[in-house]
């Protein structure tokens, strides 16, 4: 049993206990979900993402390991969770999707709100035959997929059970030959496509992205569209790949809550779920969080330079300056936390932004962020008592010697008054600079660090987007370049 996904959470947060599944994926969540909304004054129709404050940002942010470790959440005996409270504990996560905007679904008189879909067997309590065409991921026929999805029972039906497959299982199953390169096309959406296989943004496993049934259109390889014999055998390897990888099967219950990784699994509603009997009523209620980026493909290896790779012995620290592609100057970057997932998506899954927690790998990180001529976030964050930082399960082994910080700057300065910036970048000099966790929004306040940098020989000062810098065991960058790391090379050893 795992306790709040690595470590029990303080009483002051509310304490939940995740216990896995025995199953490969899907774990249980015990935790009073209303009493956490309560306690924070969480509402939906009053959200506002900046008044969240750290203990529930820490509670969130459990939570969404959580869920990309075991795929799907199931949260328990929560009655009389109303649709507001969906929504709101849905907006923890970050922006609902518009639930009413889907090209292939009506929407339901009913509904209290077009983020909260409602479904039943009965269209005088919800839409009926949502979900039933086939194993399907959420958000196949809009441009950004579903990042997840939660749903809720307020009323169950014997046999009115929802299928969740894994789609790591999946690919691992499948013929590479059949489905590399191939995007899934949707039936509803004329030229949408998107990659069938990928490597999941938040985790970096490998995983897929489909609808079957009716939801599928021609899949294409490249420019060229498949036929329909074509697109037949790659769906009915896929079906055949889910039953052997193996369904769970959730039996509902009044109250229960399901939180699904969209990206890591597939699911579908059983055949049970549409029963014609009138006094058989099941009532599901669904809000989905809207994704960030379309999906792509891994495509380190067309980025990776010499600049923006060290190794030294097992390890390689690695500059996604030039795979983020931010726009200079835009201030629109993503936080530390979502960037520990970039390197996931970029890498391997193993890998996470770096922590300099020894002298070796700072000097590492200040040659690459000088070739590079960006700011990058890194793992670590200020302690309380100031200028001391914990690098969470490393040690560190700086010796009692001061970390490299920006002294002309009166580094770390928390200059948005005491514990606003606790987080960490490497800027000018391989000197270390505290900031807020992500790109400021309040007024007044420029998103990214404004820095002064001299380039060329010229002084300049303006601000600047965050880029990750990932640390990964060298085995693993051999493996996107295609072969053995020799000195000289890209990300080959480095002289200290």
């Amino acid at each position: 049993m795992t306790v709040a996904a690595l470590g029990l959470l303080p009483s002051s947060v509310a304490d939940f206990i995740v216990e896995p599944f025995e199953s490969s994926f899907g774990a249980t969540v015990t935790m009073d979900v209303e009493a956490v909304l309560e306690k924070h004054s969480i509402h939906a129709h009053d959200f506002d993402r900046s008044v969240i404050g750290p203990d529930l940002e820490e509670l969130v942010s459990s939570l969404k390991r959580a869920l990309h470790e075991h795929r799907f959440l199931y949260f328990p005996n929560q009655p009389g969770f109303d649709w507001s409270k969906q929504l709101a504990f849905l907006q923890l996560f970050g922006e609902a999707y518009d639930e009413s905007s889907h090209v292939n679904r009506k929407k339901w008189a009913g509904e209290k709100d077009p983020r909260v879909a409602v479904f039943s067997n009965n269209p005088k309590y919800g839409l009926p035959s949502v979900g039933i065409e086939g194993f399907h991921s959420d958000g196949n026929v809009v441009e950004v997929p579903h990042a997840a999805t939660l749903l809720y029972c307020e009323r169950t039906i014997p046999g009115g059970d929802t299928l969740l497959a894994p789609l790591k299982e999946v690919y691992d199953l499948l013929d590479l030959d059949l489905i590399s390169g191939v995007d899934f096309q949707s039936a509803h959406v004329p030229n949408l496509t998107h990659p069938l296989e990928y490597h999941h943004p938040s985790s970096g496993v490998q995983t897929m992205f489909f609808g079957l049934g009716t939801l599928s259109g021609l899949y294409k390889r490249g420019n060229v569209t498949l036929s329909q014999d074509e697109t037949d055998k790659i769906t009915e390897a896929i079906a055949a790949a889910i039953n052997k990888a193996g369904i769970y099967r959730h039996e509902w219950k009044d109250g229960d809550m399901l939180m699904l990784d969209n990206l890591a699994l597939a699911h579908k509603a059983s055949a049970g779920t549409q029963s014609k009997d009138p006094d058989s009523i099941r009532i599901l209620r669904r809000a989905t969080l809207s994704g960030r980026t379309p999906l792509i493909r891994r495509s380190l290896h067309t980025t990776l330079t010499s600049a923006s790779t060290r190794c030294d012995g097992g390890k390689c620290l690695v500059s996604l300056a030039a795979h983020m592609g931010y726009k200079k100057g835009s201030g629109n970057f993503l936080s530390m936390e979502q960037s520990r997932e970039a390197c996931k998506m970029a890498i391997d899954e193993k890998a996470d932004l770096a922590t300099l927690h020894n002298k070796k790998l700072a000097a590492m990180a200040k040659e690459i962020v000088e070739e590079v001529g960006e700011p990058h976030w890194i793992l670590g964050k200020e302690k309380a008592e100031r200028k001391q930082v914990d690098w969470g399960q490393h040690d560190d082994d700086w010796g009692g010697d001061s970390y490299p910080w920006h002294s002309e700057s009166g580094q770390p300065n928390d200059c948005d008054g005491p514990g606003s910036e606790p987080c960490i970048f490497v800027g000018p000099g391989g000197h270390w600079f505290d900031f807020a966790c992500s790109r400021k929004t309040t007024e007044g306040t420029t998103p990214g660090p404004e820095i002064t940098w001299v380039k060329g020989g010229v002084e300049t000062r303006e601000m600047y987007n965050l880029s990750p810098l990932c640390l990964i065991d060298r085995i693993y960058i051999e493996s996107v370049v295609g072969g053995e790391l020799q000195p000289g090379e890209v990300g080959g050893n480095v002289e200290l």
